[in-house]
């Protein structure tokens, strides 16, 4: 990304900052920032400099981009990218979707997922889903399982708690599916269990997304006093 590009993304972010009907404005300026045919890589001192967070999105095996955090609601961050999508994501995981093929509307008993209480290893979570193709009420059941892995940023070596989600339906679902269960896989800061990165399917079957939380990686980095030149991406 160039210069007036990275100038244009921190004007775009202030306007979040200081008003919630900004959402048009910085959705159609972002288009000329995000929109690219290659995946978006954003550097140190953008991600330092902006006035609110970033998040990478791969879904599937397109191009990375990358989407600006419009609005926290407790541990409920809602994010935007230049198309107009949104995610919604709490302490990491994604519970509601807008612009994909099928979308999430809706996850109940958000309080219970352990990722939110660091006590994963042989835990489990129960609760019922909505999607938008028509399935409401869709019980799916979690069995977590940890182990020891690290991640590397702006060549960095991180220390990461690797949570392996296996999911699997409690009823039939409406569509023909080949396999009633599959797997997430979140990578936890070992010393805080804040989700750094992801890799979610919503769905079996569908395309997964991986999820890279690069500001909050950016502020592990400066809370360990590491030094990162300016233009690292």
């Amino acid at each position: 990304m160039n210069s007036l590009a990275r100038i244009l993304l921190l004007v775009i972010l202030s306007f979040l900052s200081g008003c919630s009907n900004t959402y048009q404005h910085y959705a159609n300026m972002a288009k000329q920032v995000f929109k690219t045919p290659t995946d978006i890589t954003l550097t140190y001192s953008t991600i330092v400099q902006a006035n609110n967070d970033f998040l990478y999105v791969r879904l599937g095996e397109n191009s990375r981009i990358a989407m600006g955090l419009m609005a926290v609601d407790g541990e409920q961050m809602k994010w935007l990218s230049a198309d107009q999508s949104v995610l919604v994501t709490d302490h990491g995981r994604i519970i509601k979707t807008l612009g994909l093929s099928n979308d999430l509307l809706y996850v109940s008993n958000l309080l219970s997922d352990p990722l939110k209480w660091n006590s994963l290893n042989n835990s489990a979570w129960i609760r019922a889903v909505d999607w938008h193709a028509g399935e409401y009420g869709y019980q799916i059941r979690s069995k977590f399982s940890v182990q020891q892995d690290q991640l590397t940023f702006f060549t960095h070596s991180v220390n990461t708690i690797k949570v392996i989600e296996t999911l699997e339906y409690d009823n039939p679902a409406s569509f023909w599916r080949f396999d009633q269960q599959w797997q997430n896989v979140f990578w936890l800061e070992a010393k805080t269990g804040q989700v750094l990165k992801s890799q979610q399917q919503l769905q079996p079957g569908t395309q997964p997304l991986e999820l890279v939380f690069i500001s909050e990686v950016v502020r592990h980095l400066n809370r360990e006093g590491l030094f990162i030149a300016e233009d690292a991406i």
